[in-house]
């Protein structure tokens, strides 16, 4: 095998490596792979899951958040933490890593069996 040949081939496998991260992290493929996001605080007095295609996103949480803090002013436990954990491996959600910084920056918690 040639070295322009074997160049060729190494470039058309990245071409390739990189065509498929830009389409596994476009919407529609995103509604089948994406993972549940859950929130939670300490007691599980307040929880909340995104369910972005019923306009339950991440922004309808923090309004949801903040109306509890508001209606409980005296909670212990006033910390909202995310019950997912951060895997880079997942190559189709990276978007959502860059795109959505603010759910990754909660503290997290082991999520805790009913």
């Amino acid at each position: 095998m040639t070295n322009p040949t074997k160049k060729r081939r190494i470039s058309r496998m990245i071409m390739i490596t990189i065509c498929l991260i830009a389409i596994s992290n476009t919407p529609p493929v995103q509604f089948f792979t994406l993972d549940n996001y859950h929130y939670q605080n300490a007691d599980k007095s307040f929880s909340y899951t995104e369910f972005p295609g019923k306009g339950l996103d991440f922004e309808t949480g923090m309004i949801r958040w903040n109306r509890f803090l508001k209606a409980h002013p005296n909670t212990p436990h006033s910390t909202l933490y995310r019950t997912f954990s951060i895997n880079p491996l997942k190559f189709w959600e990276w978007w959502q890593l860059i795109a959505h910084t603010q759910r990754y920056r909660l503290a997290y918690i082991s999520p805790q069996k009913p």
